[in-house]
């Protein structure tokens, strides 16, 4: 920079003198909006890698239970179940339509919310940092297979951690500006709201968001009231907006009853946050590798490696979200790690930062280890089975042999009818095997319920309907006795353990003796696993 245009910046009027020092160290336009962009294209690619490979998870049958009805039976649906998820399920309502309902269409807007995440991490690391670290960070977020994990889930928390990372962007936009500072905060306050109606709980991104702006305040010498003011107004904006959602849910608690309180595992499996325990060991000895020589040169080398700003936002955001829910869960069960999913794009940043501090050839080296380490789990992860459930085989074996005049009985536990947990997600995966059958369990639909996926029909009526069944097929989500059949001289023909799913197929004692009862003797003695 020529010396009069130096002192042109020095003494440009209406601007602190820090703030002019950092504007001079950012990146170029052109570096600004190609690293994001070039990260968001990689994570894009990663993210719709075999995308179609796993089979929808009971989660997912969840999210088609919800779309596969008209709008308005959706909204009723609301006012009784799932209203945290409102948001989600309109716009997977609204793919559904557009694009059908494979694995690739509903699961598309996850992996373009973890591919924006990534683009938002990126810029973060650009105005935190330096342009390395923020392309550092966006690669780390391209090769985490929790990224993966949930680019490749049709549910919300991919869209909750775009729209934390895109709101922590536009507060450090909104902290450093001058003049534009109410836009930067009007659009932050914009993207918080959007993020409530994400996942409410990643509203806890709030508290964290309050210790950067604290130390903003703090560190630069500037009117404290305006920013101050300016930051309050928008967080109350955001939470006004949610709060029809906040008091409706709070009325559907019962919807998460199967969650426990936290214990030992639960706060070492925090670390998971980033994939398998393997990933959170390299990205740690990463950092502290960079860590480590910042310290033995002195505080101006931590204070170069580490900038305050990068600490006062990445930190917070990773520790407090995880650290407050654990707490209140002491007093009611509320922590699981998908509620957490939003703070990933913070431990990329800090792995970002140590990337950069490492050096080229080191960091290339450590972004290698990380890839490398997060493949197996990458890989796995596509499988079939690999989200744990594999739906799609269990309609593959109902298609490949029901015959005419098989019925279906959805086993749910007592405790799970009463708490209205009245998930019948099996059928809603896929169109063809279990949805081609008759229910024998089922009693109102879901749109005359205004429940997720109906109720279950009485024992008595269930009783009755089986008078007339050739076959049953009973599925369950472990192997529990099928109370309704005792007494009834039902005889079981076959089994099938698929992942995390049972398929038992029974006979009616009218069959006994025939050529089918005598082909199924043998096949009883076994249990067919596919996983």
């Amino acid at each position: 920079m020529r010396a009069s245009e130096n002192q042109a910046v020095q003494h440009a009027p209406g601007r602190p003198a820090g703030l002019q020092k950092d504007r001079r160290r950012r990146p170029t336009p052109d570096i600004a909006y190609l690293g994001p962009a070039a990260t968001a294209l990689i994570t894009s690619f990663v993210a719709v890698w075999n995308i179609s490979g796993p089979s929808f998870t009971r989660d997912e049958g969840a999210t088609l239970l919800a779309a596969h009805r008209t709008f308005p039976q959706l909204v009723q649906m609301l006012g009784r179940v799932d209203v945290v998820h409102g948001a989600y399920y309109t716009l997977i309502w609204a793919v559904t339509r557009l694009a059908g309902s494979s694995e690739f269409a509903v699961r598309f807007p996850s992996a373009v919310a973890m591919a924006g995440a990534a683009a938002a991490v990126t810029a973060l690391g650009h105005r935190l940092v330096s342009v390395q670290a923020g392309l550092a960070a966006g690669l780390v977020m391209a090769v985490l297979p929790s990224v993966s994990w949930y680019a490749e889930d049709a549910r919300d928390p991919a869209l909750a951690t775009g729209l934390g990372a895109l709101s922590s962007y536009l507060l450090v936009r909104a902290l450093e500006a001058g003049p534009t500072r109410r836009r930067w905060l009007a659009a932050y306050g914009v993207a918080l709201a959007a993020l409530g109606l994400a996942g409410l709980f990643s509203l806890l991104i709030i508290p964290a968001h309050a210790v950067a702006v604290t130390r903003r305040l703090r560190e630069h010498r500037q009117p404290r009231t305006p920013l101050l003011a300016g930051w309050l107004a928008a967080v109350i904006a955001a939470v006004l907006a949610d709060c029809p959602v906040a008091v409706t849910g709070y009325f559907q608690l019962h919807q998460i009853h199967w969650l426990r309180r936290p214990g030992l595992a639960e706060l070492l499996g925090v670390a998971r946050l980033v994939g398998p325990l393997s990933v959170a060991a390299v990205l740690l000895l990463c950092m502290a590798g960079a860590v480590a020589p910042g310290a033995l040169h002195g505080a101006g080398r931590l204070r170069r490696d580490w900038p305050s700003g990068l600490v006062a936002v990445a930190v917070p955001w990773l520790v407090l979200p995880p650290a407050i829910l654990l707490a209140a869960s002491l007093i009611h069960p509320v922590y699981t790690i998908r509620y957490i999913a939003f703070c990933i794009p913070a431990a990329a940043l800090l792995a970002g930062a140590a990337l950069a501090a490492l050096g080229q050839v080191a960091g290339l080296a450590a972004l290698v280890a990380i890839a490398v380490a997060g493949l197996p789990a990458q890989i796995a992860q596509r499988a079939p089975g690999g989200h744990g459930f594999n739906i799609r085989r269990v309609e593959q074996i109902v298609a490949w042999q029901a015959r005419p005049g098989d019925a279906v009985l959805n086993l749910s536990t007592r405790t799970r009818r009463q708490a209205a947990g009245e998930e019948r997600g099996f059928e809603a995966a896929y169109p063809h095997g279990l949805a081609d059958l008759r229910d024998i369990s089922q009693g109102a639909t879901p749109a005359r319920s205004g429940t997720l996926g109906g109720t279950f029909a009485p024992a008595s009526v269930e009783r009755q309907r089986l008078a007339s069944v050739s076959r049953l097929w009973v599925v369950s989500w472990r192997p529990q006795p099928v109370q309704v059949l005792r007494g009834l001289g039902f005889t079981r023909l076959r089994e099938w353990h698929v992942s995390s799913i049972w398929i038992r197929l029974f006979i009616p004692p009218r069959l006994t003796g025939t050529g089918e009862r005598r082909t199924g003797r043998s096949a009883c003695l076994q249990v067919t696993c596919l996983r």
